[in-house]
């Protein structure tokens, strides 16, 4: 009869004791559904939790592989969002409800959707920012590359020595007694990591102000590639002097970078190389894109250019684009019922290249419009059946731009790829992509506006399979690395040679 009253005595005893050996537990709060006490009591995950919410109406909106998502990588989106909110709902701390929306996004597999916290504010450098170079000041900067392979490991390379070995390495590396491949190292594939190639462009254009406006920009960013390329063109006819029947070219760690990539992979191809159909979003930053472009065509038209005929196809197409853009398509229910209602990617009516899949330099020289009729034309860049027979090495951490160099090549037929499936970073951004800062935290969310399609209409996200793939290992040394792709390099290269340009026209 008296026990409920001794239980209830040593509860209070118990009870009593804690507050006396914890006194910081009566502060500390307890997460809804965590099963866990915090420490702070003063974090409140809701601001987390609305940008949260913020995110996802975002990338329904804007997001261009919403659909690869759910579609070709089956992912279960309203599980995905549950866990993630059960995830910000039980964070006790900043960096775990960072933690949540980081998992959140790298869920996705894709190179091109981040988040990026705000970082404090740079320091005023004062006085010294006045003498900074005028390319150096337009953010043309000098990072620490990524090594490719490291061939030297091998007693069959040899460095070759010549102009700007440093931008772009390179080496003989022998196969046999009447084989030699020619290998050249890209590390990426972007103008402004090369500040004196731009400095250089920035005296050839005869410039004075590094103020300019975003057309003197341009120019400057394309007459640095220009003079890139023509480098790693002059790279490549000293190894051929020195030797090589084949030219290797080690884009492995190479992040990606710009446009550029347009008129090297084609400086390097034996074969003349078509696009395949590309997909861009419906939404306003389409629209005010293709109508710009439309507006490039319309002004040749209206001034007598030719070809008419051509100019007035492209048009029309960008006109039909412009139509498309505009449509509306609401995706947010494939949060809470898993499916797609409509598609917010138009495909089929654009290349990556523009509106046309191919034409041959030189064309359309006195088009305002000819980049937009092919991108490529932006640049400098040269066409040769001549050229030797191509391979590229690629690994797990090719990216972007470089992808886009691998399977151009791929699809065309026109190289061989060794290596490592790569990292899957389709399309990116175009003209900087479309803003988005959640309102809270205030980190910057980038995500695709755009969708490679390769030449079997699968996405580029899924990123290149090589033809022969090196069975490299993450416990291999720089020397197993190189030897097990020499090894693959000799068996490619000894093997019976294809057709160029076989696959392309299979």
């Amino acid at each position: 009869m008296n026990r409920p009253q001794a239980n209830r005595a040593i509860r209070a005893v118990c009870i009593g004791f804690l507050c006396l050996a914890s006194p910081a537990w009566m502060h500390a709060q307890t997460q809804p559904g965590a099963g866990r006490v915090c420490p702070d009591p003063g974090f409140n995950p809701q601001p987390w939790l609305d940008d949260f919410e913020q995110l996802i109406v975002e990338m329904s909106a804007h997001y261009a592989d919403l659909e690869y998502a759910v579609e070709a990588r089956h992912m279960d989106l309203p599980r995905l969002r549950a866990e993630t909110e059960t995830k910000l709902k039980a964070s006790c701390e900043e960096g775990e409800a960072k933690q949540a929306l980081q998992s959140f996004v790298k869920s996705f597999g894709d190179g091109h959707l981040d988040i990026e916290w705000p970082n404090p504010p740079a320091k005023v450098r004062g006085a010294a920012a006045e003498t900074q170079s005028p390319c150096r000041s337009l953010s043309y900067e000098t990072p620490t590359l990524n090594p490719g392979i490291d061939f030297s490991q091998l007693p069959q390379f040899t460095s070759v020595g010549g102009d700007r070995t440093d931008w772009f390495p390179s080496g003989i590396l022998t196969v046999n007694a009447n084989q030699k491949l020619g290998v050249i190292r890209i590390p990426v594939f972007g103008e402004r990591w090369f500040p004196d190639a731009c400095e250089q462009a920035f005296r050839d254009l005869h410039l004075t102000d590094a103020r300019c406006d975003q057309g003197c920009k341009n120019k400057l960013q394309h007459a640095t590639g220009n003079l890139l390329t023509a480098i790693l063109m002059k790279r490549t006819a000293e190894l051929q002097s020195a030797g090589a029947s084949a030219i290797v070219v080690d884009i492995t760690r190479n992040d990606g970078g710009s446009d550029w990539v347009d008129p090297v992979v084609r400086s390097f191809s034996p074969i003349p190389l078509r696009e395949s159909p590309w997909g861009f979003i419906k939404h306003e930053h389409w629209t005010k894109e293709l109508q710009q472009r439309l507006s490039q065509v319309e002004s040749d038209l209206k001034s007598g250019k030719e070809p008419k005929q051509t100019l007035e196809e492209a048009a029309a197409r960008l006109q039909s684009a412009v139509a498309l853009s505009e449509e509306k398509c609401d995706r947010s229910s494939v949060w809470t019922g898993g499916k797609l209602t409509c598609s917010l990617v138009v495909s089929g009516v654009l290349y990556s290249s523009g509106v046309l899949p191919y034409a041959a330099p030189g064309s359309f020289a006195a088009l305002q419009s000819r980049g937009v009729l092919f991108r490529p034309f932006d640049y400098a860049y040269t066409e040769s059946s001549a050229r030797p027979p191509l391979y590229v090495v690629v690994d797990s951490h090719t990216w972007s731009s470089a992808e886009y160099f691998a399977f151009l090549l791929q699809d065309n037929g026109a190289a061989t790829i060794l290596g490592e499936v790569t990292g899957g970073a389709g399309c990116g951004f175009t003209n900087g992509g479309i803003p988005t800062v959640l309102k809270n935290s205030r980190a910057q969310v980038k995500m695709p506006d755009c969708v490679h399609f390769r030449r079997d209409g699968s996405n580029a996200n899924a990123g290149v399979t090589p033809d022969v793939l090196v069975p490299w290992s993450v416990h291999d040394s720089p020397y197993l690395r190189a030897q097990k792709l020499y090894r693959a390099l000799v068996t490619a290269v000894t093997a019976e040679p294809k057709e160029a340009g076989c696959k392309a026209h299979e």
